[in-house]
Order: C-alpha cells, then sequence, then structure tokens
C-alpha cells in the first residue's frame, strides 16, 4: 500500500511541474513572439505614463512588436522607451510615436503613426517625434466639453 502512494505522489508532481512548466512557457510566450525577428529602437518622451515593459507596439491598430525596456534618462529628465518590432517591417524615421489604447477599455500601447520620409528605421534607430501621452481625465473631458473628434458640419 505505501508503495501504490509513492508512485502516486511521484506521478502527481512530475505533472504539477509539467503543469507549471506549460505556463511559463505560455507566460513567455505572451512577452515574445517564439521564432518572430526583431530589431531594437528607442524613443524619448516628456511621460511614459501608463505604458509598461511588455506593452505592444502598434501600427494601424495590428501589433508590430513590444516595449522591452523603460527608464529614466538623468540628463534630460525624459523617459527612454526600448522596443523591439518585427523586423519585416520598417516604418519611416519621422513616424509619431505616442502612448494610448485604441480603445477605453484596453491597455494602453506604444502606438506609431507612419511619417513620410523616404529614410527607413534600421536597428537601433532613436525615433525624436514623440507625443505626450493624454490622460483618461483629458480625453473624457476633450469628448464632453469639444467635439469628441466628431467631423463638424
Amino acid at each position: 500500500m505505501a508503495r501504490g502512494r509513492q508512485t502516486g505522489t511521484t506521478i502527481f508532481s512530475f505533472a504539477v511541474l509539467a503543469v507549471a512548466a506549460g505556463f511559463a512557457l505560455y507566460a513567455h510566450g505572451t512577452q515574445t513572439s517564439f521564432g518572430a525577428v526583431r530589431y531594437p529602437l528607442s524613443a524619448s518622451f516628456v511621460s511614459a505614463n501608463g505604458l509598461a515593459r511588455g506593452a505592444l507596439v502598434e501600427l494601424g491598430g495590428v501589433p508590430i512588436g513590444r516595449v522591452s525596456a523603460i527608464h529614466l534618462d538623468p540628463k534630460t529628465q525624459m523617459a527612454v522607451v526600448n522596443f523591439e518590432v518585427n523586423d519585416t517591417l520598417h516604418f519611416p524615421i519621422d513616424s509619431e510615436l505616442s502612448v494610448g489604447a485604441m480603445t477605453m477599455s484596453g491597455d494602453n500601447a506604444l502606438l506609431v503613426e507612419p511619417g513620410k520620409s523616404s529614410q527607413l528605421t534600421k536597428a537601433g534607430d532613436v525615433i525624436t517625434n514623440t507625443r505626450e501621452p493624454v490622460s483618461l481625465e483629458q480625453q473624457v473631458s476633450n469628448y464632453i466639453f469639444g467635439n469628441g473628434g466628431l467631423p463638424t458640419d
């Protein structure tokens, strides 16, 4: 009887370890893209409020990369955002970056609005055209007291 109990305990222990390993792989996979080749870029912001490591980088609502790090530059007092973008996509170097969410209930992402330059991004470039994030309160206020982004007649 004791031998059967040890065997059951051993099997259960391995099952728990397998589930934990599966969860670890899943969690890692949500932060990276297995097999996707990416190149690094960076940008400086007055504020990176609401942006977190692992956040999506989106272009036209389509995920194209992830934020890899955020830190404060002690010389400029600016938030430096390091991110990686899929190697198959190189966008104009004068593209504008902002922090925001596509919907009111969505997580913040690093949003890319394509520029018009013929020079495209490459590994190690620093994007200088950045826009300060607008707080949720400011967005709601703009919607209530402004035109809310609606076309005027």
